[in-house]
């Protein structure tokens, strides 16, 4: 009785040790987790996803690291996964970021990808301003603090004197979830939109009520790539995200018709139907970023961020400006 005990204990005991030998002969992967929203205006990601940039980037770098993509509803999805360490590069609108920050998120900008149009779509024939919104008119937008609904109160202190007289209004949706109610439902549902989904709203029965650009008084930076400081100091990781962005900015210039091909498949759209959506000259791609001052005074002035951002916080290279 004794032996077999002893025996077994053994045989326990090699078992373990195999285990344990086994796993340290592992070599972990690492991930590198990318989170997109939803819109042309993210069309760089989709292409860089297609054409294997980042894997290329990183393996010329000889990292072993795998890339997830992760499409987010909006920018509070975007921030909690980052927060939790299931998300290292996220992107997202100026202002959200702005309001992250503010809060204590240690995250700054790579570099901007694109400028789009960015519209408030009725149906309802006796609206010509928005002034004429009345209290049953509800607006389908992101989230609060989006950059839609920053850009709705610029437009309402300028119509009213009041920037928060529409917040009441205010529903909270993701882009696709609102063009299908929009276009389903009544006239008292208007929606905050962009490419492609704010063509597809001016094809069933919308019109623009509020141009984004307008409101602002300008131009502007819708899109922005932003990280936190574990990443920028992972340089192979950021240097490996840095070309890959900068090669897609290439192909997406060099190649129309591919890109054409990718954005087709990845937004489930027609072709003509997209190049005519990107043939507007309303949705650009580039790296820049415009407007981050007159979001920031804006900002401040209606207390949605303190006076305690500087330029120099905000982002990782000052060349990313």
């Amino acid at each position: 009785m004794f032996r077999r005990s002893s025996l077994n204990l053994a045989i326990i005991i090699g078992l373990v040790f195999s285990i344990l030998l086994s796993g340290c002969g592992k070599k972990e992967e690492k991930t590198l987790s990318i989170g997109e929203q939803f819109g042309l205006a993210y069309a760089p990601l989709e292409v860089m996803k297609s054409k294997g940039f980042l894997e290329a980037e990183l393996k010329e770098r000889n990292l072993n690291i795998s890339v997830q993509w992760k499409k987010l509803g909006n920018t509070s999805a975007i921030r909690e996964a980052m927060l939790s360490g299931d998300l290292d590069i996220g992107f997202t609108a100026i202002p959200p970021f702005l309001i992250g920050k503010d809060k204590g998120m240690d995250w700054r900008i790579i570099a901007g990808i694109s400028k789009t149009s960015v519209s408030l779509v009725t149906k309802d024939p006796s609206l010509s301003s928005i002034s004429d919104l009345r209290e049953n008119h509800r607006i389908m937008l992101p989230q609060p603090g989006s950059i839609q609904h920053i850009l709705l109160m610029m437009a309402a202190e300028k119509a009213t004197g009041d920037a928060s007289a529409y917040d009441g209004q205010l529903l909270s949706m993701a882009h696709p979830d609102g063009v299908t109610a929009f276009i389903s439902g009544s006239e008292d549902l208007l929606h905050f939109t962009t490419p492609p989904y704010l063509q597809e709203e001016l094809e069933n029965g919308g019109r623009v009520l509020l141009d984004g650009r307008e409101s602002f008084g300008g131009d502007f930076t819708f899109i922005v790539g932003i990280c936190q400081e574990r990443v920028f100091k992972d340089t192979g990781v950021y240097e490996s995200f840095k070309g890959a962005l900068v090669k897609t900015m290439e192909y997406m210039e060099s190649d129309k018709a591919g890109t054409l091909e990718i954005l087709t498949e990845a937004y489930d759209y027609e072709t003509d139907e997209l190049e005519s959506y990107l043939g507007d000259g309303t949705t650009t791609f580039g790296t820049g970023v415009e407007g981050m001052d007159t979001f920031v005074e804006f900002m401040e002035g209606n207390g949605l961020i303190s006076s305690g951002l500087k330029d120099m916080e905000l982002f990782w290279e000052q060349d990313a400006k």
